[in-house]
């Protein structure tokens, strides 16, 4: 593969496939066409000519296969309002972004300059963007989102740790209405990285001319009160949270202008979920159709996972990965591809493992707590486990045994610890329980140190039968070496609730980032709440210790050196950094990686076409988006 960087590509095939498609690329064109449905418009006078409504130099995107054909409805299937992410991976618009490659280039920010030792960035928007409603979209929608959001401590009680890694908030200069500056107090080596990430959206989702009617600094008070009454709000800035959280307004609220290529026109949670075309999306492709080729994008929705699989091989499933994933659900697909109601795009996923075991060192019961915090406890546990049989009856033999370590093709492998603690041994698992004091009763049962039972729970998200199928086989496993163990089946909101509270004995989930180890190193110490197994840890981490709570020296110098890392400008500091993190989690063995998973696959309708031939699959690249589903189009059946 050559030079392994920051961020490598898992498979050469794919890159070399991939980095030859679909980048952008700003430029004017003789003329430019628009939607059928966009023309009638224009002629009843309901919409401006198209080429007012496009940028100057409108962003180019080249097409995977061939210039596209308008109309058709993309269908997809979601959960509810918890399961909305899977609408944010197809609406992707920061200010940079991800290319098919996993590479950084232009977006909303045509360009940019790094300057003062990686202290100082100055971002050059593209001119002429507009929000959806026709408004244009300037440096005055950024400074609204630092200066009147993120500076206003009634709105953010702390600023997020990715725009503020040493605590210190940047400043934030608007230079003209097309170009801005932030400079940080220290050099920031991830931040380009960090702002194409989901996260880095918030920039350019805040239009001010829309929100600043909920705020208290720009609302007629008698105009706020009368919103606070409309909505049954308590206060405006519980209010204006409702109203501006990134996660959900763009699918809860119609009135709501957006960037991205389809805005919503039938609220969500509605059992169909309808987004249809922004008649100001400011993409086009080499020969000046704007963009996006599809018309609508609907959402249907279903009770359980289960169902949009059985939608999925009828052939009422367009392009969609989410939901559909899983082994169990791989065979279905597989089995019944050669049916011709679908075609199968692999998806490779850039997580660690499929599933990780999660102790929680948070845990409210102080007896649990010491247990669970011992680091031979969570080693006896990692050799109680047959991953093995995970392997062959949840993965059909596919995957690969290994901790939750980075990946062969990181920057930051280590063999050792991908390996380490990994033998199915339950008589070294008994040794290292034995030797904590954890004896066995006469019914063959550990008993804790209080004297009674041990017993643990395993949380685990009931929508994904195999992710129930591996909880079941670890039960069994620790069953085994004396642990009575229950499994936790459960909804995802349920789920959630109880693991960021730290309510959970252990928590099973994917080890995402074991290829952006350091964008997301949620599993390599306690970042945040989403560390499941120490979410306490992470927020006092978040919050610069005003939450959560404070953890032991050995986390603490774990996150010591991320902070290090996050000044670094430098590949070669950071490899040697971050080598230390991962030789602190091949000591204390945090979390436990179970195997690492099989390619899933999008479900295609045959007839669309721009789709990739392969993708990957990660939060930190929001698959589909950077392969840019504005270029989606289906062909006419002959």
């Amino acid at each position: 593969m050559g030079k392994r960087l920051r961020l490598t590509v898992p498979i050469a095939a794919l890159a070399a496939l991939l980095s030859l498609t679909t980048m952008i690329d700003y430029r004017v064109a003789e003329a430019y066409q628009e939607a059928p449905v966009l023309s009638s418009l224009v002629k009843s006078g309901n919409l401006p000519p198209v080429d007012q409504r496009l940028p100057a130099s409108p962003a180019v995107v080249q097409p995977i296969d061939e210039t596209g054909l308008y109309g058709g409805t993309w269908r997809r299937a979601y959960m509810g309002i918890a399961d909305l992410v899977g609408a944010r991976r197809v609406l992707y618009e920061p200010l940079v972004r991800w290319s098919p490659s996993y590479r950084i280039v232009p977006n909303i920010a045509a360009k940019w300059e790094v300057e003062n030792d990686g202290r100082v960035f100055t971002f050059h928007l593209v001119k002429g963007i507009r929000w959806s409603d026709g408004t244009p979209f300037t440096t005055d929608d950024i400074m609204f989102y630092f200066e009147d959001i993120l500076m206003n401590k009634e709105v953010t009680s702390s600023i997020p740790r990715w725009l503020a890694p040493t605590g210190t908030a940047p400043k934030v200069t608007k230079i003209d209405d097309y170009a801005f500056r932030i400079e940080f107090d220290k050099p920031y080596g991830l931040f380009i990285e960090r702002l194409a990430c989901p996260d880095g959206m918030a920039l350019v989702t805040k239009p001010k001319h829309y929100l600043k009617q909920f705020h208290k600094k720009y609302a007629k008070p008698e105009e706020l009160e009368a919103l606070l009454k409309e909505r049954n709000a308590s206060s405006w800035v519980k209010l204006f949270h409702d109203v501006s959280d990134l996660k959900t307004t763009l699918f809860t609220d119609k009135d709501m202008p957006s960037l991205c290529a389809w805005v919503t026109r039938v609220p969500a949670p509605a059992k169909r979920f309808v987004m249809e075309r922004n008649p100001y999306y400011w993409k086009v492709d080499p020969a000046g159709n704007q963009l996006p080729y599809i018309d609508t994008v609907i959402h249907d929705l279903q009770a359980e996972a289960q169902t949009i699989v059985l939608k999925a091989l009828a052939g009422e499933i367009d392009m969609q990965g989410r939901r559909l994933g899983g082994m169990q659900n791989s065979v279905l697909l597989l089995a019944s591809v050669k049916k011709g109601q679908y075609k199968l795009v692999p998806k490779h996923s850039t997580a660690s493992v499929g599933m990780l075991i999660a102790p929680n060192l948070n845990h409210r019961d102080p007896v649990t707590r010491q247990i669970l915090s011992d680091a031979r406890f969570r080693k006896a546990l990692s050799h109680a486990v047959n991953r093995q049989e995970i392997n062959k009856i949840v993965c059909r033999g596919q995957g690969t045994p290994r901790q939750a370590a980075p990946l062969k093709d990181s920057a930051f492998y280590s063999a050792s610890y991908e390996k380490a603690y990994t033998d199915y041994d339950p008589g070294k698992a008994g040794a290292l329980l034995d030797e904590m004091g954890l004896k066995k009763g006469a019914n063959g049962k550990r008993i804790r140190p209080d004297g009674a039972p041990l017993n643990l729970a395993l949380d685990v998200m009931v929508s994904i039968p195999t992710w129930v199928d591996t909880a079941e086989i670890i039960a069994s496993n620790l069953k085994a070496v004396g642990i009575e163990t229950e499994v936790k089946s459960e909804t995802r909101e349920l789920f959630r609730q109880r693991t960021q509270t730290a309510s959970h004995d252990i928590a099973l989930w994917p080890g995402d980032g074991g290829l952006e180890c350091l964008l997301d190193p949620r599993w390599y110490f306690p970042y945040s709440t989403e560390s499941l197994n120490a979410p306490l840890y992470g927020q006092w981490y978040q919050s610069e210790g005003t939450k959560g709570e404070e953890p032991p020296a050995e986390i603490k110098e774990v996150m010591q050196t991320y902070d290090r890392i996050l000044t670094t400008v430098t590949e070669e500091k950071q490899k040697e950094l971050c080598s230390r993190i991962m030789a602190a989690n091949e000591k204390y063995l945090w979390v436990i990686g179970l195997v690492q998973n099989p390619p899933d696959y999008y479900v295609v309708n045959p007839r669309m076409f721009n789709v990739p031939k392969e993708d990957f699959d990660s939060w930190i690249y929001p698959n589909p988006g950077p392969v840019h589903p504005e270029q989606f189009f289906y062909k006419p059946v002959k």
